[in-house]
């Protein structure tokens, strides 16, 4: 009989801590930010707007030169874009990836602003 109490203490153990290791995997992976892909090629001018360098009016830019010229086919044919500057490109190519012309919007803390002087929190 203390035999099957302790199977049963055993098994109700197991399930209560599966349970709450499968919970607490699932609210890590709901608190870590995925970034989403964008494709310069069918973005929008607002989506454009997103990434890290890419003002509102370079958007609008980069989605008018693209319906009036075709797709982009290489990261250096934004240099084609009035508006885009070696500079804005440098900024733009890390977020690419290598032969795909997708760019990872910023992160929503990502500012464009120097880093603030403030006391760490740490």
């Amino acid at each position: 009989m203390n035999t099957k109490k302790t199977v049963m203490a055993g098994i109700t153990f197991l399930f209560v801590f599966g349970f709450l290791f499968i919970n607490g995997m699932a609210v890590q992976q709901a608190k870590t930010p995925t970034a989403d892909k964008i494709d310069l090629n069918k973005a929008t001018a607002e989506q454009l707007s997103k990434c890290p360098g890419i003002t509102s009016t370079l958007a609008k830019a980069i989605v008018e030169y693209r319906a009036k010229s075709g797709p982009f086919k290489a990261p250096e044919d934004l240099l084609k874009v009035k508006g885009i500057t070696n500079e804005i490109l440098d900024k733009i190519k890390p977020k690419m990836e290598k032969n795909m012309i997708y760019i990872l919007p910023a992160a929503p803390d990502e500012d464009d602003e120097e880093p603030s002087l403030k006391p760490s929190k740490c």
